[in-house]
């Protein structure tokens, strides 16, 4: 049988633990037992030679892209979790044009951690690659295209392949 005193014991023990888990520093909700969120401006980079639209990352909407789309579609103010992150969007072009309007998932993993995201950041750059691989890169002023991304633009539009 449990006393009234293991019972209060008990409760204080539990009370104690809350700060840890309710605490945070208030940008980046860092409690111990919470999971940590950061909020940053992102940067669409569609390297496709179609555009993209409902572009989501985690679920929440991250704007379009016209075809080979660099660092045009912004959206302001995400609150992006830090870990593995889940992106897909949906394919555009002409009528009639194979697969528009399916959904594709990335098929690589993708994650954010947070030796990835450095204090000063403010813009996360999203880049979609035509092979349906994406890249997560963190920035503390507007980001460039990709070293990835600029080779397959300067193929399409310098050589024509």
């Amino acid at each position: 049988m449990t006393t009234r005193r293991q019972t209060l014991n008990r409760l204080l023990a539990l009370s104690l633990f809350y700060p840890l888990v309710a605490c945070g520093d208030g940008n980046r909700n860092e409690g111990l037992l919470m999971k940590p969120d950061v909020v940053l401006d992102v940067v669409l980079f569609n390297y496709l030679d179609r555009p993209i639209f409902d572009v989501l990352l985690n679920g929440g909407d991250i704007g379009v892209a016209g075809a080979y789309g660099g660092g045009r579609g912004v959206m302001t103010g995400v609150t992006v979790p830090v870990g593995h992150q889940t992106l897909t969007w949906r394919l555009g072009g002409p009528r009639g044009m194979a697969g528009n309007g399916d959904t594709v998932t990335a098929k690589n993993p993708l994650s954010l951690t947070a030796n990835q995201i450095p204090p000063d950041a403010r813009y996360l750059g999203v880049h979609i690659y035509p092979d349906n691989t994406a890249e997560l890169m963190t920035s503390p002023h507007f980001p460039e295209p990709s070293p990835r991304g600029e080779l397959i633009y300067k193929e399409k539009h310098l050589y024509g392949r």
